[in-house]
């Protein structure tokens, strides 16, 4: 491994290996943050050159000093690489640099200068030799690896282009910016209404005012085509012929078949539930997520071909190794469709109003009877807890309750669903925990609880609830939905090995478990996450088993060994300075009124008018990253 030749990077040090497997060694890396140079050989001036040509592909023009600053420096770079530069060349790039650093609207246009200067100060004779020496250079062999990203880009788990489909809503090209969103997934109007949309957590407007609404913009242009009536042509290669199986209906499996379609692959999924969507379907409500909706986006994968088997339990209805000798390959997703147990006194007794939460959630979802009370009682501090509690509220309970251990600050789930939750009426039981149930003639009649008080953190990053002795307290109530935590049933699983947490075992990063051309995803490999987390893994999944398919062996890829390096380098730091002036506040959804929710399962946010997507995209400040690097 070569020494450091050079380095002008705003962080002390930089990966010196490129790759997860593969660990080719970084001649050189040039970007946002600036110019690491670890190989003499890299010429810096035909580096910075070849890293220009990127910067003007990747401007958007709106603003002088980017658009023509760059290609100022650009020309001026090759004319200087093709032993045409001339002395004046050097105070000509600087004096561009810095109108471009300080003048643009953008992240390219203000962060393309870091490295020029940087260069031109501290490795200036590298221009003055060609200068001088009317030589031209070339990249002498090296191999030069393109990297774009942003932010809130590198913060979505699926890293779908949001400032490009930002940038597409603020043009006014809807269209444009829908077919962005469906390069990474069909599901646009479902995660433009459910996401925990971690990309805003990574906005850079952060430290100006508010986050961009990224998550209400991805429903506007999904609400858009459907007001529209237009039915959108999802284009895919041609058949190949070859199939493969997807067990599980939710957001990842869902993801993967869509994948697979659009490579050409002939794939059925095989679903036990009576409906596709997974937990989507089933478990969030559809005040949250109209089914109208998901119907709709499932339907657009079923027109790429893809063959949805409703009420098909692999392991019953049909075995796992049938699929495995049929199938090609072998994407297992199921989900976690059981409950946790809260581990008190009286819990699998079978008491009547003990519903666990998985169960309540499909009961009412699929518009069963529940067995619910009038007097609720939810256990958990998660957004599966907080749809119990809302669902409860809307099929007509009197009082619904929610208990949690911790306080309200350390609540998982999203603040706005807890805030929605609390003007609906829910009540809030924090820093309390369940010991035991108590029941007459088989009936819950209450539940006895213990005060907690908060300890020191655990794993998570929250402080752990410590019981306090003698503060038992109970509560009157007819039914008690714990909501503490899901499971995955894996015993249709034939040879697949699994985790001591009774989950998947995979390779982290291509997804590939012990038998060779089955994959797997979702919650059954990660445990509880979000759906943008599943999708990510169908993605991810789709991409293995295509490269299983085609060449017999699956190996990480260079979108892998990008990823890697941008996360060691890191690409967002919360609170850095912008230069820019706040005060533009993000707009908000309207709601529906309180009062017309009770009884009432219609969607309680109704998105964004056409001028209030364009107003808020323009609230983007296009923090797009651009880096070169050197192998």
């Amino acid at each position: 491994m070569g020494e450091v030749v050079f380095n002008s990077w705003r962080k002390d040090a930089v990966p010196l290996e490129f790759g997860t497997q593969t660990r080719e060694e970084i001649k050189a890396l040039v970007g946002w943050g600036g110019l690491a140079l670890m190989d003499s050989g890299v010429n810096v001036v035909e580096l910075l050159r070849a890293y220009l040509v990127t910067i003007q592909e990747e401007s958007c023009g709106r603003c002088i000093p980017c658009r023509v600053g760059s290609k100022v420096v650009l020309d001026t770079l090759t004319r200087i690489c093709r032993g045409e530069g001339q002395a004046e060349d050097l105070d000509l790039l600087e004096r561009v640099a810095v109108l471009a650093r300080d003048g643009s609207l953008c992240e390219i246009g203000r962060s393309f200068p870091i490295p020029l200067l940087d260069a031109l100060a501290k490795q200036r004779e590298s221009f003055v030799r060609l200068i001088e020496g009317k030589s031209a250079v070339t990249r002498n062999g090296y191999r030069y690896h393109k990297i774009v990203t942003a932010p809130c880009l590198n913060g979505c788990p699926a890293h779908i282009n949001i400032p490009r489909y930002i940038e597409k809503v603020h043009e006014g090209d809807f269209e444009a910016a829908l077919a962005t969103i469906r390069e990474w997934t069909v599901l646009a109007g479902v995660l433009g209404r459910v996401c925990v949309n971690p990309c805003e957590n990574n906005c850079r407007r952060n430290s100006l005012d508010e986050p961009v609404a990224i998550r209400c913009l991805k429903r506007f242009v999904s609400d858009y085509e459907l007001d529209k009536r237009k039915k959108p042509v999802l284009s895919h290669q041609k058949p190949s012929g070859l199939e493969v199986a997807v067990i599980g209906a939710g957001p990842a499996g869902l993801n993967a078949a869509y994948q697979l379609a659009r490579r050409g692959y002939r794939v059925t999924i095989f679903e036990a539930l009576p409906v596709a969507g997974g937990m989507l379907a089933v478990g969030i409500p559809s005040y949250r997520l109209p089914r109208d909706i998901l119907a709709l986006e499932i339907r657009l994968i079923e027109d790429m071909g893809v063959e949805i088997r409703l009420n098909t339990r692999v392991g019953k209805d049909i075995s796992f190794s049938e699929l495995t000798s049929k199938y090609k390959a072998v994407f297992v997703a199921p989900g976690l469709h059981e409950s946790s147990e809260m581990g008190v006194a009286g819990e699998k007794e079978g008491y009547a109003g003990f519903i666990p939460g998985v169960q309540f959630l499909r009961q009412a979802n699929l518009g069963r009877p529940t067995g619910m009370g009038r007097r609720v009682a939810v256990v958990g501090g998660g957004n599966v807890a907080m749809d119990c509690a809302r669902v409860a509220w809307r099929l007509g309970a009197e009082e619904v309750y929610l208990i949690y251990r911790r306080s309200r600050a350390e609540m998982p789930a999203n603040a706005v669903e807890v805030d929605e939750a609390e003007r609906e009426g829910i009540q809030y039981h924090f820093l309390a925990n369940p010991t035991r149930m108590l029941a007459e003639d088989g009936r819950v009649t209450g539940v006895e609880c213990i005060r907690m008080e908060l300890g020191e953190p655990d794993a998570s990053g929250r402080r752990s609830p410590v019981p306090v002795a003698g503060s038992e307290f109970v509560m009157e109530v007819d039914t008690l939905i714990p909501a503490i935590g899901q499971v995955a049933d894996l015993g249709f699983l034939e040879g697949v090995q699994t985790t001591r947490r009774n989950t998947i075992q995979v390779d982290p990063l291509t997804l590939q478990t012990n038998i060779p051309g089955v994959f797997a995803g979702g919650d059954a490999v990660h445990g509880a996450r979000t759906v943008i987390e599943a999708i990510a893994t169908g993605n991810r999944a789709a991409i293995s088993i295509d490269q299983y398919l085609r060449e017999g062996k699956v190996t990480s890829t260079e979108a892998d060994a990008s990823q890697a390096l941008l996360d060691a380098l890191g690409v967002f730091e919360p609170g850095e300075q912008t230069g820019l002036v706040g005060g533009w506040h993000r707009y908000e959804e309207v709601c529906r009124p309180v009062e017309e929710r009770c009884g009432s399962f219609c969607e309680v946010d109704l998105g964004f008018t056409n001028q209030v997507a364009v107003k808020e995209a323009d609230r983007c400040l296009r923090c797009y990253r651009v880096a070169l690097v050197v192998t």
